[in-house]
């Protein structure tokens, strides 16, 4: 018993917090995309931050619970309904044995997410229930969800009460256009670039390409030159990598991505700004501004404080209908 799988949607995953520790032996993290929604779900229903969900791209999947549990969906807006009941995003919800959930429409964002209390109970490998299409893996560890497909919930744990949302000031802000920039730091082989692709880079605005996927997102609309020839050895990349083939079009590295390059890496996306970035859909634009390790890590040190300040409010809220702003 579970959650049987009508139609898969485009691209429905299950994912967690990744793969730690393993890129020395060329395996990649994969996990979440959103990462902050995956794990303000988790909080929202009293799961481990690590806790498995789906993630979703539109056109979404249909999905039928064949067990009571309490959900909550976040990240895009996908219109969600059940049973043809629509639905807010970042709020609990009691589902019962029989009932579909369904996406109507892509009202904002790129990938949404689905958890339930207690987190999805499918196979782990290396420690993550993330799907890697790479590793030659079995079932819904090496592939996208099928019609058919019943996923298993966690069994035996506490579920929590309906009706709990997250307080708006604990939403993420997801900006779609270039009035926010995405802070970056500069890569590896910036200097390598012309002082007019340099000014570039952080002056002119691009644009999400068609050409995207959970591997990598090419830019559009800004073409940047090297200084002078470059002749690298294949080395260390990351989520939010920014790589410049020999076509001048940057292209922006991912969960699903290699973890080495041969490719001049002329900036990198600072993890707090991941999640802008991956909600953005193609033909959306994105500007960058350079910061600084001290600003990335203070970023990022925020990020984690407000999530513990989130689960110990949510903790203390118990049945109360929204989490209180602090």
């Amino acid at each position: 018993m579970g959650i049987r799988v009508l139609e898969a949607g485009l691209y429905t995953t299950v994912q967690d917090a990744g793969r730690s520790g393993q890129r020395r032996w060329g395996i990649g993290r994969s996990g979440a995309l959103d990462g902050l929604a995956a794990s303000l779900l988790n909080i929202l229903l009293g799961n481990p931050l690590e806790a498995a969900l789906l993630e979703m791209h539109f056109p979404g999947p249909r999905l039928r619970f064949e067990q009571a549990t309490v959900m909550a969906i976040g990240g895009a807006d996908f219109a969600p309904t059940l049973d043809g009941r629509p639905l807010a995003n970042w709020q609990r919800y009691a589902v019962q044995p029989g009932q579909q959930l369904a996406f109507r429409q892509p009202r904002r964002g790129r990938w949404a997410y689905l958890a339930v209390a207690g987190g999805l109970h499918t196979p782990r490998w290396l420690g993550s229930a993330s799907m890697n299409p790479f590793a030659g893996l079995d079932g819904l560890l090496g592939r996208p969800l099928r019609a058919g497909d019943e996923i298993p919930l966690s069994p035996g744990l506490p579920t929590p009460a309906a009706g709990l949302a997250l307080a708006h000031r604990t939403r993420p802000e997801y900006v779609t256009d270039d009035t926010r920039p995405l802070r970056v730091l500069p890569g590896a082989e910036f200097h390598a670039l012309d002082p007019d692709s340099q000014a570039a880079l952080f002056d002119e605005a691009m644009t999400i390409g068609a050409d995207s996927n959970r591997m990598a997102t090419r830019l559009e609309g800004v073409r940047l030159r090297l200084a002078y020839p470059v002749e690298l050895v294949s080395s260390a990349v990351a989520c939010g990598s920014i790589q410049l083939p020999p076509d001048g079009r940057p292209v922006v590295l991912l969960a699903d991505a290699q973890t080495i390059g041969g490719y001049p890496r002329v900036a990198h996306i600072i993890t707090a700004d991941l999640p802008d970035f991956v909600q953005r859909r193609p033909g959306q634009s994105v500007r960058f501004q350079p910061t600084t390790i001290v600003e990335a890590e203070r970023a990022a040190a925020t990020q984690r404080q407000r999530l513990r300040q989130l689960a110990t409010a949510v903790a203390l809220t118990g049945t109360a209908r929204t989490v209180p702003e602090r």
